[in-house]
C-alpha cells in the first residue's frame, strides 16, 4: 500500500469519526429539544394543507420556496408523531452536511475538527427542524461541484436549483455565485469578448445558465408576497440601507466571535449600542481581511464580493440572528473553493503580518490566537445552549398538551388572544399546540385552520373576525402569553366573566447562543370553570398579591 494510500485510509478514518462524535451529539440535541412555533408552523401546513396550497398558494404568505413543506408533508404520510416527522426530516439534512464537510470537502484535518464546533452548524442548524441544515447542504453540493462545473455543468445547474428551492437566501446566494463566476472569469481574461466567447463554447453550461434563470424567475413568482401578506407590513427600527451595512459588518462578527444579539428580534428591530456595533465592526473587517487575503492570490476577488452581496441585498429586507449562518455558508463555499484552486496555509496570513514588521513568532500567535479565539467562542456557545436544551424546555407546547389531554381542555371553548393590531397575529406557544392534536383547538384562529396564514386583516376582516367570536359566547380558556392579554379580548370582543384564574401556566428557555429569552404560556379562566377543573376554590398566588 502506498502513502497516498494511507493518507487516504487515515483521512476517512478521520473523518468517520469525527462524524460520528458530531452525530451523537446532534441526536443528544434532537432528543431533548422541544420544538417551538417555527417549527410547528411547517408541519401544521404540510399537515392540513392541500397539496396545491403548499405548492402555489401559502409561499406567497411564507416568504419561502415550497420545498421544506413538501418533504415533511412527504414524511409525514408515514404516520409518526408530529415531532419525529419533523426531527427525521431534519437529522436526514444535518447528516448529509456533516458528511459533505467530513468527508467530502478538501479542508485539513485541523478544519474539519473545527468546523462542527461552529453554533450554527452543531447546535441550531442542528437541533432545530427548520431548512437551514438543507440549506447548508445545498451550498455545500454547490462548493463540491463548482471546480469542475464546465467539465460536468447538468449536476452543477441541478445542485443550484436545489439551492434555490431550500431558501429565498439561496435563491440570492445561487444567482451570485452564477454572476461571480461570469464576473471572475471576464476579470482573469482581462475581455468580456473572450470570457463570453467562452461560455458560448460550452452550451451545456450556457443552457444550464439559462435553465437555472428560468427556474429562478419561477420561484421568485411562486414566493412573491400578495398585497395582504402580513410581512410586508411590519414596521422597521433600521432602513434598508442601515441594514445592509449590518450585514456586511455586522453579522460576520456575531457568526465568529461576538455575541451582541438576540433570537427574539429581527436585524432590523434590535438597537445595538454604539460600542457594540463599533466592536462587531472592527471583527468583520478582520473577518473579510482573512478572506481577502485568501481569494486575492487565487486570484477569485468576484467570487469573494458576489455571493455573499447578493446574499445580503435579501437579508436586508427580512433577517433574524439565526439567519446568520448564510454567512457562515457563504466562508465555507468560498474557502472550499479556494482551497481547490490551492491549499490554504497559516503562512499566507503570518507573511502579511512579517510583511508589516511583526515577527515570525509573534505572526504565528496572532493568526493561532485569532481562530483559537473563534472555536472558545462557538464552543461556549454550544454549551450553553446545549445546557439550557437538556435542563430546561424549549418550549411550553409538549407540557401544556399533556395537561390538555389530562383534564380534556380540548372539548372546550378555546380563545387564543390576538394582537391589539391585527386579528390574525398569535402569539407562538399556542398556535404550537396545534401541532399535538389533530384539528385546531381555538375558535377563532384565522380559516379555522391550525397554522397562521399570515395574511393581515383589514378592518372590515378584523370587525367580521370580532364578530364571529362574539358568536360563541363566553369562553372556558383563553390562551395567552401573559394574564393580562386576557383584557384586550374582552376589551375588543365582549363577553361577561372575570377572568384572573390561572387554570394552566409554564415557562420556557429558548436559548441563542450564550442568551436565553423567557416564554411563557397560560391558560386563564374563571374562578368557577377552575373550581370545576380542580375541584377546589382558586387563589391567587402570593407573589401577586398586594
Amino acid at each position: 500500500m502506498n502513502n497516498k494510500s494511507v493518507k487516504n485510509r487515515s483521512d476517512l478514518i478521520f473523518g468517520l469519526l469525527i462524524t460520528a462524535a458530531v452525530t451523537v451529539i446532534g441526536i443528544i440535541g434532537l432528543i431533548f429539544h422541544e420544538p417551538w412555533y417555527e417549527e410547528a408552523q411547517p408541519y401544521l401546513v404540510a399537515r392540513d394543507a392541500s397539496w396545491y396550497e403548499v405548492i402555489f398558494t401559502i409561499p406567497h404568505y411564507e416568504g419561502h420556496p415550497p420545498l421544506w413543506h413538501m418533504l415533511i408533508k412527504l414524511a409525514s404520510c408515514l404516520g409518526l408523531s408530529y415531532e419525529l416527522t419533523i426531527k427525521g426530516v431534519q437529522f436526514i439534512f444535518f447528516e448529509t452536511m456533516i458528511i459533505m464537510l467530513e468527508l467530502r470537502s478538501p479542508f485539513s484535518r485541523v478544519t474539519k475538527a473545527l468546523l462542527p464546533t461552529s453554533f450554527f452548524v452543531i447546535y441550531h442548524y442542528c437541533v432545530l427542524s427548520r431548512p437551514y441544515a438543507m440549506l447548508m447542504f445545498a451550498g455545500l453540493l454547490c462548493a463540491a461541484f463548482y471546480d469542475k462545473r464546465r467539465e460536468k455543468p447538468i449536476r452543477y445547474i441541478l445542485v443550484l436549483v436545489f439551492l434555490c428551492l431550500c431558501h429565498s437566501y439561496g435563491i440570492a446566494f445561487a444567482g451570485g455565485i452564477v454572476l461571480a463566476d461570469i464576473t471572475g472569469d471576464i476579470i482573469r481574461k482581462r475581455s468580456i469578448g473572450k470570457a463570453v466567447s467562452g461560455l458560448l463554447g460550452n452550451k451545456k453550461l450556457l443552457a444550464g445558465y439559462i435553465a437555472l434563470l428560468a427556474a429562478a424567475i419561477a420561484i421568485m413568482a411562486d414566493i412573491a408576497p400578495k398585497q395582504d401578506t402580513m410581512a410586508t407590513h411590519l414596521d422597521r427600527h433600521y432602513g434598508y440601507f442601515v441594514s445592509l451595512l449590518l450585514c456586511l459588518f455586522f453579522i460576520p462578527s456575531e457568526v465568529f466571535v461576538t455575541s451582541f444579539s438576540s433570537d427574539a428580534s429581527s436585524i432590523q428591530d434590535e438597537v445595538n449600542s454604539i460600542g457594540e456595533i463599533i466592536g462587531a465592526g472592527a471583527v468583520s473587517l478582520i473577518i473579510w481581511g482573512i478572506i481577502f487575503i485568501v481569494c486575492k492570490k487565487r486570484k477569485m476577488l468576484a467570487e469573494m464580493i458576489i455571493p455573499y452581496l447578493f446574499s445580503a441585498l435579501v437579508m436586508s429586507i427580512y433577517a433574524y440572528p439565526h439567519h446568520s449562518g448564510m454567512f457562515l455558508l457563504y466562508v465555507i463555499f468560498v474557502m472550499w473553493t479556494a482551497t481547490d484552486k490551492e491549499p490554504i496555509r497559516l503562512s499566507e496570513f503570518t507573511d502579511i503580518l512579517k510583511k508589516i514588521g511583526v515577527s515570525e513568532r509573534y505572526a504565528l500567535t496572532y493568526v493561532v490566537g485569532i481562530i483559537t479565539l473563534s472555536v472558545a467562542m462557538n464552543v461556549y456557545w454550544d454549551i450553553c445552549s446545549y445546557a439550557r436544551e437538556i435542563s430546561s424546555p424549549y418550549d411550553n407546547a409538549p407540557a401544556a398538551a399533556e395537561w390538555i389531554k389530562q383534564n380534556h381542555i380540548d372539548g372546550k371553548k378555546l380563545l387564543i388572544v390576538w394582537s391589539d393590531t391585527d386579528t390574525n397575529i398569535y402569539p407562538d406557544a399556542p398556535v404550537t399546540l396545534n401541532a399535538y392534536f389533530d384539528k385546531n383547538l381555538y375558535y377563532n384562529m384565522e380559516g379555522d385552520v391550525a397554522y397562521v396564514t399570515h395574511i393581515k386583516a383589514d378592518e372590515a376582516e378584523a370587525e367580521a373576525d370580532r364578530e364571529y367570536a362574539r358568536s360563541f359566547g363566553a369562553p372556558d380558556f383563553i390562551v395567552c402569553p401573559y394574564p393580562l392579554s386576557t383584557n384586550v379580548m374582552k376589551d375588543d370582543i365582549g363577553f361577561e366573566g372575570e377572568y384572573i384564574a390561572e387554570a394552566y401556566s409554564g415557562v420556557a428557555y429558548r436559548p441563542f447562543k450564550d442568551k436565553t429569552d423567557e416564554k411563557h404560556l397560560y391558560f386563564i379562566c374563571t374562578r368557577e370553570t377552575y373550581k370545576e377543573l380542580y375541584g377546589k376554590d382558586y387563589e391567587i398566588p402570593s407573589y401577586k398579591k398586594g
